[in-house]
């Protein structure tokens, strides 16, 4: 009788799971970004986590959890070749000619500072002006490869590659350690991460927080895709978006790409 009932259990067990691998499975990428990623045990959890669980599930989709980096993860999505999903990413004209955004606020994530190494910040304050800032070569800057510092940074980085300027940092945390140890004279990153990076590691407190110097302020973040998605696919995520309560926003036509 027993083994009849674990018989029956295993068979119960079985055509569950089988019914949730038949759901077709949506790539979403991820790595460390706290407070609302987090990576636990080599899995992602936090609020970003549930978001996207909830509005795949919502789809009619499953989850498969891609571990990647921030610049992977914007090298992918810029290649195309391999259909993904992202956990919140700014939009900027260049990558809406080439990603697929969802018109749903994902979440509004806080504006960038500046953190100088002490012996340094008045000079980095000084400049009073973020293109003047990174074009002063005697300064060495941390930023991440794929970050978006705003138009006229952004420019100047991507037009003159200053050699100054050094973008082999993973993550802000790793930007910020790069100042600390001397390697780089200040960083850019979001207010929320120099918060957190301040928490696990109270040294860092030692470096200066320099605002009104023309970084980005708050934005709102969307759920970015390969563009070869269908547009079904991609209609499906952003309705459910619409039925959990997502703010629809959206997408302004870009000049140079008619998206």
């Amino acid at each position: 009788m027993k083994s009849s009932v674990l018989f029956f259990g295993m068979l119960l067990l079985m055509s569950v799971s089988g019914f949730a691998d038949d759901r077709p499975a949506l790539a979403v990428t991820y790595y460390n970004y706290p407070p609302h990623l987090r990576v636990i045990d080599g899995k992602p959890t936090g609020l970003y986590a549930e978001h996207i669980e909830n509005i795949a599930d919502h789809a009619g989709f499953s989850v498969a959890w891609q571990p990647s980096s921030i610049d992977e993860e914007a090298r992918m999505l810029d290649d195309g070749r391999r259909l993904i999903c992202t956990t919140g990413r700014l939009r900027t004209p260049d990558r809406a000619a080439v990603w697929s955004f969802l018109p749903y606020i994902f979440d509004v994530v806080p504006g960038d500072v500046v953190i100088a190494a002490p012996d340094k910040a008045e000079k980095v304050r000084h400049h009073g002006d973020l293109v003047k800032l990174v074009r002063d070569d005697t300064l060495i800057g941390a930023l991440l490869e794929s970050g978006i510092y705003g138009e006229a940074v952004d420019a100047a980085l991507a037009n003159e590659t200053p050699r100054w300027i050094l973008r082999t940092g993973k993550t802000d945390l790793q930007l910020l350690t790069m100042v600390l140890a001397g390697r780089a004279h200040y960083a850019i990153v979001p207010e929320d991460q120099w918060h957190f990076a301040t928490d696990e590691n109270p040294e860092l407190a030692t470096l200066v927080p320099i605002k009104n110097i023309g970084t980005i302020p708050a934005l709102p973040i969307y759920i970015a895709c390969s563009r070869g998605f269908s547009k079904s696919t991609l209609h499906a995520l952003g309705d459910a978006m619409a039925d959990l309560g997502f703010t629809y926003r959206p997408l302004e036509k870009d000049k140079n790409t008619g998206h």
